[in-house]
């Protein structure tokens, strides 16, 4: 599948909120105004995946630090699964923090979401700090890439 990435663009809002709400867990789920609120945060940047037949199959958000790009939120449509959007994703994210002198990627990872983690140890993250119960009965996993 060939994937453009293009930076945050508030016309693809309601294509990544239902591919939001249609792939997280019900704890991540949002309202749409709560979606719309965080998408257009000063702080936020988001990164969208746009295949060949120009839709959008995913995107990754994250706050701006100025130093951590923190990631809030990844999801790829299931029907685009396994086919290397979220690697692209997070490949690009890697590209614009260096660009813009960001010193590491940080995310928050459910303890029982094992392909997620595996996932993120694939892509160069490593396990920092544990996060107890941060997910009603589950701690999360904080992990960080180090550019």
């Amino acid at each position: 599948m060939k994937i453009k990435i293009v930076d945050n663009n508030e016309k693809y809002y309601n294509e990544l909120y239902i591919i939001h709400n249609n792939v997280m867990p019900e704890q991540d789920k949002m309202t749409k105004n709560n979606f719309y609120d965080e998408f257009n945060r000063d702080t936020r940047k988001y990164f969208v995946a746009i295949n060949e037949y120009n839709k959008v199959v995913g995107y990754v958000g994250v706050l701006d630090t100025n130093t951590d790009y923190n990631i809030m939120g990844i999801a790829v449509k299931k029907e685009c699964f396994r086919q290397g959007v979220a690697t692209k994703l997070i490949r690009h994210l890697k590209d614009t923090a260096k660009d813009n002198n960001v010193l590491t990627i940080s995310l928050e990872v459910d303890e029982t979401n094992i392909p997620a983690i595996n996932f993120y140890k694939k892509m160069g993250f490593v396990l920092t700090n544990i996060r107890k119960k941060y997910y009603k009965n589950n701690d999360a996993l904080i992990m960080w890439y180090y550019l």
